[in-house]
């Protein structure tokens, strides 16, 4: 058992519309680092502590794991970075990619601009958005030439608190979800990918539909305003599918406790299994779908209304994308948006 945290995963090649998937049976070592780095994050610290209580400041282990940790959690993240990761990366992400398998189709790689940035709202956010860091790695080559090497995906500020799993995080591009670094992002002209339903979707989650929480996602539509960049759609159709998984709840468990909880720790306490019970995901077929960009005029303050008719845009455009691409990409199961 183990909690979500929010993250994603990595990368393939671009491919048309109904192009014919091959399948292969590649291991995934992106996942398998990934959660081998949150097990062993979560038992650091604590493992350092009982060396202290066990073997006693004079013995020299204690030290040693305590200086590992320090190192991992306080060294500047761009002095992790080298030739070895981003080989490691490209590799994990190309064998993630033909795990699933997993490809990327967008409706029109002529919209995008090599000197605008784009804000992407990727759903649904399922139990893992596993797909978000596989088609959207900064090195990935799915995307449209366009998009490559200037793709970044947003994750919680927590993330880059944890050892291990902050170094992972800064290799696969992912950047802290803060409004100052989504602006510097985008002033930069890159592209700045985020999940906004959140913990909230989290917690509206239902076996056999889909579902998206974005009624009151004003922010990333404010930023995007400020900042000039067009907002994109984007559905990942299997992602759903790729972990099973069990919410505590009612009769059990109050639904404002859990609620609670998950604020608290910006996580939701949900217990996922992927293939034969293990953290490994299901392999099934994920299609990410990039739709065309929403025009969006420039301002300092945009007003609410301005912000509320964007952000119903993006809904209407997302449930469009969706319907258009569920019977081929997915199975057709009801779409339904908070």
């Amino acid at each position: 058992m183990w909690l979500r945290m929010v993250l994603e995963l990595p990368s393939c090649d671009l491919v048309p519309a109904g192009f014919p998937i091959a399948s292969y049976s590649f291991p995934d070592p992106l996942c398998l680092f990934t959660h081998s780095s949150i097990y062993t994050a979560g038992l650091l610290l604590p493992g350092v502590i009982s060396a202290f209580v066990l073997l006693g400041p004079t013995s020299a282990v204690p030290w040693v794991a305590g200086a590992l940790f320090a190192i991992l959690t306080f060294t500047p993240l761009p002095l992790c970075t080298g030739r070895f990761s981003e080989r490691f990366i490209q590799f994990s992400c190309r064998r993630a990619a033909a795990y699933f398998p997993l490809s990327v189709v967008c409706e029109d790689a002529g919209a995008f601009l090599s000197d605008h940035g784009y804000v992407f709202g990727f759903c649904p956010h399922s139990a893992l958005p596993v797909a978000l860091p596989a088609a959207f790695a900064t090195n990935s080559q799915l995307l449209p030439k366009a998009l490559r090497g200037r793709t970044h995906g947003l994750a919680s500020s927590v993330c880059f608190q944890v050892p291990i799993v902050r170094q992972l995080y800064w290799w696969l591009g992912v950047r802290p979800a803060t409004r100052s670094v989504m602006q510097q992002l985008l002033a930069q002209r890159r592209v700045a990918v985020l999940v906004p339903g959140g913990v909230k979707e989290v917690l509206k989650m239902e076996h056999g539909i889909e579902v998206a929480y974005l009624s009151t996602r004003k922010g990333f539509v404010r930023i995007a305003v400020q900042c000039g960049a067009p907002i994109v759609p984007v559905w990942a159709f299997g992602q759903t599918r790729a972990y099973s998984w069990v919410r505590p709840g009612p009769p059990l468990v109050p639904s404002w406790l859990v609620a609670r909880i998950s604020r608290m720790f910006g996580a939701v306490p949900i217990y996922m299994f992927g293939a034969y019970g293990t953290s490994m995901p299901h392999r099934e077929r994920i299609m990410v779908v990039i739709g065309r960009p929403i025009p969006v005029q420039q301002m300092d303050d945009p007003p609410e209304e301005v912000v509320s008719e964007l952000l119903r845009k993006f809904m209407d455009d997302l449930q469009v994308l969706y319907d258009k691409h569920k019977d081929q990409y997915g199975r057709g199961e009801e779409l339904r948006i908070f």
